[in-house]
């Protein structure tokens, strides 16, 4: 009986409420957050599609242009022409006495009506074809533009991102540390009931402990402080927790190793390619203005139906069709030399764009060979710190059991535990600087998309 209960119990435990473990986010899904919420990236994305619109209104233009239109008008007051008296002279001396030199006569009837339609086409018209390529143009400056983003964002969340990472690392390694001063407290204060040490050596070791937890709550708040930053870049609600999981410190450095090659493509980079864009539009603005002095040519054609009488039916009543066909040509001749002017400056502009390209080939190359040695400088470093850190520890271990044997002195083991912590700490600042510098390189490679693969 008290078996069955005893299961009964079990299984209520099973069927009731479970709390669910939160997913970690990883580093691509953080990316893949950001860039589908990010309000930058959205906003570019509707200038793609202005862009988008705008060469669609062009080709719309240099397509066929049909209008219809109709109306009716009746004649409340008839408009009166004022002719001279034409009547008297071919009547001559059967005309009756005083009529007046001049005669008023209504030219219209009591109602109109008509209705037809209109047709106009661009035959040559270099500006507008030269316009239909700025929109081209504008269209792919826009894509990437949108791409430039996606990178910025790519290396602000990447940059947050690791931040957690190294804060989250540190923080294990500060309890790592404060375990190893409670051991040593407790140690401490065994000795100091059975009279091997004294009060003020265990106070010693109580001052450190608390000055190594005051440092982990200042690192704790550090570390809530870029969680927050990750989540307003990644566009994430501010009142969700975000789990990011703990940093694989072999996998990360055999990462900064291999980012290190010196591999280089400039013709790669967003702000290289805009560049590159901002050239070739300037050349079509200096196509468009040179087009804007050669002629135009349209073709319109134009058809309707009239009516026209007292009432619609009647010996007043008229219908008739009215047709045409025109070409038109405007050719400019003479335009106060303000096109020539346009001309000039339009070439100074592409002169201007050749010089900044030049400028800006250099300043990417030299951004590229400083993030990479800078890598090279950090990873020399980070290794250092690994290596004075393990040192470090080994310092402590030895120190520590030496001073459970009575060979060590107290003060030994506090500067032993201070170079530890000392150690950690040196070898979080290396990790995190090294990581900054990662993201810089892949940045001005312009790699920075294939961080997280």
């Amino acid at each position: 009986m008290k078996r069955l209960k005893f299961l009964s119990v079990l299984l209520l435990l099973a069927s009731g409420p479970k709390t669910q473990a939160q997913e970690q986010f990883t580093l691509k899904e953080c990316f893949d957050y950001a860039i589908e919420h990010n309000q930058s990236l959205q906003k570019d994305r509707l200038g793609l599609e202005t862009a988008a619109q705008s060469k669609r209104e062009l080709i719309g233009s240099l397509l066929p242009q049909i209008n219809a239109s109709a109306g009716f008008t009746y004649n409340i007051d008839k408009p009166l022409v004022t002719m001279p008296n034409f009547i008297s002279p071919m009547m001559g001396a059967m005309a009756p006495a005083g009529l007046p030199d001049y005669i008023a006569m209504t030219m219209s009837l009591d109602m109109s009506a008509n209705w037809g339609a209109s047709l106009t086409q661009q035959i040559v018209n270099l500006s507008l074809l030269n316009a239909l390529k700025v929109t081209e143009a504008t269209g792919e400056m826009a894509q990437i533009g949108i791409e430039a983003t996606t990178n910025d964002i790519i290396a602000q969340t990447a940059t947050f991102y690791y931040n957690v990472q190294v804060l989250q690392y540190a923080m294990t390694q500060f309890d790592e540390s404060i375990a190893l001063m409670d051991t040593t407290l407790n140690m401490m204060q065994v000795n100091r009931e059975i009279g091997l040490v004294r009060q003020i050596d265990v106070d010693r070791i109580t001052v450190a402990k608390t000055n190594l937890e005051t440092q982990k709550s200042s690192m704790l708040q550090a570390l809530e402080v870029q969680k927050n930053l990750l989540k307003l870049q990644m566009g994430f609600p501010m009142t969700e927790a975000i789990i990011i999981p703990e940093i694989n410190l072999d996998e990360m450095e055999n990462r900064l190793q291999t980012a290190a090659s010196p591999g280089f493509d400039i013709t790669v980079l967003p702000a290289y390619r805009i560049l590159e864009q901002q050239k070739n539009l300037a050349g079509l603005q200096y196509k468009s203005a040179l087009y804007e002095t050669l002629p135009v040519l349209v073709l319109a054609a134009n058809y309707s139906y009239n009516y026209t009488g007292n009432d619609f039916s009647g010996p007043s009543y008229h219908s008739f069709p009215v047709s045409m066909v025109s070409l038109n040509l405007k050719m400019p001749l003479f335009t106060g030399m303000s096109k020539n002017a346009k001309i000039k400056k339009a070439k100074i502009e592409m002169m201007k764009t050749d010089g900044d390209r030049e400028t800006l080939e250099q300043s990417l190359t030299m951004a590229h060979s400083n993030a990479r040695m800078q890598l090279e400088q950090q990873i020399r470093t980070i290794e250092a710190q690994r290596r004075n850190k393990d040192l470090a520890q080994e310092v402590f271990n030895v120190t520590e059991f030496n001073y459970g044997e009575g060979i060590s002195s107290l003060s030994d083991v506090l500067n032993a535990t201070s170079s530890l912590i000392e150690a950690q700490m040196n070898y979080v600042n290396a990790l995190s600087s090294c990581m900054s510098a990662y993201i810089e390189l892949k940045k001005t490679d312009g790699t920075i998309g294939e961080i997280n693969q």
